[in-house]
């Protein structure tokens, strides 16, 4: 029996644990004979301080965007400062998991433990091999790429690019796209199924995720999209308990209310009932709405690793990306306009996506490496 060993978050963000939820998902239905995964969370390897400052990125993201956005050019600048500074600190920790699992892979997919693990590793002289997969799609911090590596997974073929501009060397790159859990795949199963299965006639559907948004805003979209629209509106909260709570109270007095959902596991099935997403440009969230073919339009993106992500959607033909609030609702009057064609032209573009249904290549890709 083969061992991966996973090194992941909990708390900076869901990018990082859905990544590695959708491995082990496929580990355990592909190679459960042949492959054991054990993930970590990789801010335990550093201890107290590391699992405090963990916990203060959804903070820190929703209130103060802009100092995020420091931190993350900082460690566009700081490097290598940071990669010997954390390798201290995981060092201890790391070699103790290191002996107990005895791991044939390690694959890391948040930034912060790249390059800083590689120096333990390179430093101890352990013979494991390293994959990273690059979990941000466009705008990616240099602290993900290390030469060290014996293969980076892509999440994009721009990333690619950056990457090799930024002296990765090419046969290092694998580019796959984002692999996404189990169940956000597409009742779609032919380009030709498109056109018949899209709501152009029928009251539309809309579903908001909600990424860190003040309620005011969100409370705001919902009203307009009422007034303008013959439409269902459908809002995830996730865990956040006060949009939860503030939303239900707005909206109890109305004559029409959305559907407010907490945390769920049914994104998948709300993806594809449906007609139009609209959320923050986080790289999986998109990439989940791709696999679902339910065109996406953004009303945001974080400063520093998310702002070019609405851009790449709009280039890729793969949903819109709003410039205000405002802008939401002409984004959606397009998608409606001639009878849906637009709606349409993108779900045939994120059908046709390279990136979509990519889960099981890449876990191929890795089994086939230590077996």
């Amino acid at each position: 029996m083969k061992k991966i060993l996973i090194i992941s978050s909990e708390y900076t963000g869901h990018g990082h644990k859905s990544v590695h939820t959708a491995l082990m998902q496929s580990f355990e239905k592909l190679y459960k004979e042949k492959i054991e995964c054990k993930v970590i969370n990789g801010f335990t390897l550093g201890g107290a301080e590391f699992i405090a400052a963990e916990r203060l990125y959804n903070t820190c993201v929703k209130y103060f965007p802009n100092l995020w956005n420091k931190i993350f050019r900082f460690s566009f600048k700081n490097k290598d400062f940071l990669n010997k500074n954390n390798s201290f600190s995981i060092k201890r920790r790391f070699l103790k998991i290191i002996k107990e699992y005895k791991p044939d892979l390690i694959i890391n997919v948040h930034p912060l433990f790249s390059g800083s693990l590689l120096n333990i590793i390179e430093k101890k002289k352990l013979n494991i091999k390293f994959f990273i997969i690059i979990t941000d799609l466009i705008t990616i911090t240099r602290i993900w790429f290390d030469n060290r590596a014996d293969k980076i997974i892509s999440p994009s073929k721009e990333a690619t690019e950056y990457m090799i501009k930024n002296g990765i060397d090419k046969e290092k790159i694998m580019t796959f796209g984002l692999p996404v859990r189990e169940g956000f795949k597409s009742p779609i199963d032919s380009r030709e199924e498109i056109r018949e299965k899209t709501n152009i006639n029928g009251k539309l559907k809309i579903i908001i995720l909600n990424n860190s948004e003040k309620n005011k805003r969100l409370i705001y979209i919902i009203k307009k999209l009422y007034e303008r629209f013959n439409c269902e509106v459908t809002l995830v909260c996730g865990r956040n308990k006060n949009t939860f709570d503030k939303v239900t109270k707005f909206f109890s007095s109305k004559s029409y209310a959305p559907t407010i959902i907490g945390y769920t596991q049914e994104l998948p099935r709300l993806f594809s009932e449906n007609d139009i997403l609209i959320t923050r440009a986080g790289p999986t969230a998109i990439i989940e709405a791709i696999n679902c073919i339910i065109p996406v339009i953004s009303m945001g993106a974080l400063p520093g690793q998310e702002e070019e992500n609405p851009i790449y959607l709009q280039q890729n033909g793969l949903g819109y990306s709003a410039t205000s609030t405002d802008d939401i609702f002409d984004k959606i009057d397009l998608l409606l306009e001639n009878n849906g064609e637009n709606l349409i032209k993108i779900r045939e573009n994120q059908f046709d996506y390279y990136g979509r249904d990519v889960r099981e290549k890449i876990v191929h890709y890795i089994a086939e490496s230590i077996l």
